[in-house]
């Protein structure tokens, strides 16, 4: 795709797209990374003033780690959307959000997310011998401001399975009724995934206590993609791994955790309690000292900040509050920082909603 086109085309979304998917080395990723920074820069007005506050321009750029990032809390109060001339097809929300006002992010459509979503799922190994799928989430009908929904949506047309695997209708889990369906596709033979939220998993082992095991059989895996915010209930990730191995009869590396979030269109995955995340090629993080905003040594902790180079609609780079451990081989995710904003930001929100406001 040449530079000078335009990315609210479908055409090129899908020539994007073929570009994140194919191979990227390391002058192929500085060259991506350029020319969506360079695009965001110039139509984004609150990203505008971030990248001037730290000194980085298109013009200045010289590697993907100097790229600005938004905080996280941001989509909350402006919308980020590099296209201001249309309008978006798609708006994903964040969930259990405490400040009342979820956090946005803006498409034009959902093509580029669903390549990406679908190809990283794959990537990690999760398609590996035909998994039958089951969601413990609304469907996207019922949730179309669901990223998460949406991703396991476009998950089970990949794999052109049809049929009620979505659990939750109409804001229920009907737990008699899927560990009927669980039952009957243990019967069939094939591998099972089952998917859905931490604390989704927590609901079906409460209301499963006393019940004997459900068996998966060879091959299955569960997947789990955090989600405690908001609520009073939490278990550590030790002990919820430990039952739900338990309650599935599987092995601790046949369950994984999703890390991903509504602000961004890419996801890593770990598998087993001390599993490590790994990002598809065309995202990385960096694990960054929360005072100084640089990259932290190996082995030491700090906040996580996405590059996701899917993010053609919105921006490329966020700043998370999520801790983790920074390792040689991808990084280990801890939790969430309790301090409402890094010291090392030099912009915080309000300042950039004043830029955003005032046009500079």
């Amino acid at each position: 795709m040449n530079r000078s086109d335009d990315l609210s085309l479908p055409a090129a979304h899908r020539a994007w797209t073929k570009r994140l998917l194919g191979p990227i080395n390391e002058t192929a990723w500085n060259e991506l990374s350029w020319e969506l920074f360079a695009r965001q820069f110039a139509r984004i007005p609150a990203y505008k003033r971030l990248a001037l506050g730290r000194g980085t321009t298109p013009k200045t750029f010289q590697s993907w780690k100097d790229i600005p990032a938004v905080p996280q809390q941001l989509f909350k109060r402006t919308r980020l959307f590099s296209h201001p001339a249309a309008r978006p097809g798609v708006v994903y929300e964040t969930s259990g959000t405490t400040t009342g006002r979820p956090g946005r992010q803006y498409l034009l459509d959902a093509e580029v997310y669903r390549a990406v979503s679908v190809e990283g799922a794959h990537r990690a190994g999760l398609f590996n011998g035909g998994p039958e799928l089951f969601f413990l989430m609304p469907p996207p009908r019922e949730a179309p401001h669901s990223s998460l929904s949406a991703m396991f949506g476009f998950w089970q047309k990949a794999l052109r399975q049809t049929g009620h695997r979505f659990q939750v209708r109409k804001g229920n889990l009907d737990l008699a009724s899927f560990r009927k369906t669980l039952a009957e596709a243990i019967k069939r033979g094939r591998p099972l995934g089952l998917c859905g939220t931490a604390f989704s998993f927590v609901h079906v082992l409460e209301a499963w206590t006393g019940l004997p095991p459900l068996r998966l059989p060879r091959g299955s895996w569960v997947l789990e993609t955090g989600g405690f915010k908001g609520r009073s209930r939490e278990i550590a990730k030790a002990d919820l791994y430990r039952q739900i191995a338990r309650l599935f009869s599987v092995p601790d590396h046949a369950i994984w955790n999703e890390y991903g979030m509504s602000e961004l269109s890419s996801q890593a995955y770990a598998r087993g309690t001390a599993g490590l995340h790994q990002t598809p090629p065309w995202a990385r993080v960096l694990v960054c000292d929360p005072v100084t905003g640089r990259e932290t040594a190996v082995g030491r902790r700090g906040l996580v900040r996405w590059i996701d180079l899917a993010n053609v609609d919105s921006v490329l780079a966020v700043q998370t509050l999520d801790l983790a451990e920074r390792t040689r081989d991808g990084f280990r995710l801890i939790g969430r920082m309790a301090r409402t904003e890094p010291r090392g930001c030099s912009l915080g929100a309000e300042d950039l909603l004043t830029g955003a406001a005032s046009g500079h």
